[in-house]
């Protein structure tokens, strides 16, 4: 009978390990789907999304705000995958977030870090109900960027070397060969070349120096011509005063003429007129003895008698 019993207590305790794992697993599975997440879809068209996985990270400046819940290739985007995260609603992803696929260099696995480019872009909106999940912009990871710039140099050497294999072409060896020849003879020439230039800075020295010369002595011409002048100004300037001083001397002078002139002309005026009364006198006197002489006998021996008036007598 012990056998049994023991049996009997090991399928109860067997049973009961079944039951709580059952009910744990059912616990999680209604925890995680009552957790609230927003949903995203991303297309990634030009990064490698090796090493992602389902619950791979997503995180945004380092902090894990979400998981991935699928991936598959788009249908209606040729040669893109579309990649579907839930994250956190209180996340802000906005017009500017960019996704781009990090990667663990020791372990391999991908995450998705999301990178605001500005932080004064909108958020975006979530979906009305029953619509698509937002879109999420792809970005541009730093060895995606280091890759294409390598790609770049190599196309620029590339470049380089074929314009240097053009360079090199036999004709361009030949021009090349001409002008070193050019080159040594220009050197072997530069010795005359270099002295001819020494001798023509000297004379351009000299003649700087005789110009230099001339100028002072103009200079020294320009200051004494200056001061010739300021002497001839400050004569003249004497002289002036002088036939001024003569010219106000000389006005006072006619106007004394004049003035002894008026008073001259005005005595002459009055002997002139006294002249003139001296000379009516005088002729009237002459008339009256013209008068008196044209009858010589009235005048010696009086008038006839038939010429004297009433009451005169001989």
């Amino acid at each position: 009978m012990e056998p049994e019993a023991k049996y009997t207590l090991v399928g109860i305790s067997v049973l009961v390990l079944l039951a709580l794992v059952v009910g744990a697993i059912v616990w999680l599975a209604s925890a995680s789907r009552g957790v609230d997440v927003q949903h995203y879809r991303i297309y990634f068209a030009r990064q490698s999304l090796e090493g992602l996985e389902q619950r791979s990270d997503v995180r945004m400046k380092g902090i894990r705000v979400g998981a991935v819940t699928g991936f598959s290739f788009a249908a209606q985007r040729p040669g893109t995958v579309e990649v579907v995260i839930g994250i956190d609603p209180a996340t802000p992803v906005k017009e500017s977030t960019r996704a781009i696929v990090g990667r663990n260099l020791i372990t391999g696995l991908a995450t998705i870090r999301l990178q605001n480019t500005t932080e004064d872009s909108p958020l975006i909106k979530p979906p009305a109900a029953g619509g698509r999940d937002p879109v999420i912009a792809e970005g541009e990871s730093q060895l995606q960027q280091l890759s294409e710039t390598a790609q770049d140099l190599a196309k620029r050497a590339d470049e380089t070397m074929s314009r240097i294999s053009t360079t090199l072409s036999s004709e361009n060896q030949a021009v090349l060969a001409e002008t070193l020849v050019n080159l040594r003879n220009l050197s072997h020439d530069a010795g005359g070349t270099v002295a001819r230039a020494d001798a023509a800075l000297l004379s351009i020295n000299r003649a700087a120096e005789a110009l230099r010369v001339a100028t002072v002595a103009v200079d020294g011409d320009v200051h004494r011509l200056a001061d010739r002048y300021d002497t001839l100004g400050t004569e003249a300037t004497a002289a002036l005063r002088e036939t001024s001083f003569a010219m106000r001397q000389i006005s006072g002078e006619v106007s004394r003429l004049s003035r002894n002139t008026d008073s001259l002309l005005v005595d002459t005026n009055a002997q002139v007129r006294l002249t003139g009364q001296q000379m009516r006198s005088a002729a009237d006197a002459v008339g009256t003895a013209a008068r008196k002489l044209r009858d010589p006998r009235a005048t010696f021996f009086g008038a006839a008698e038939a010429s004297l008036g009433p009451g005169e007598s001989e």
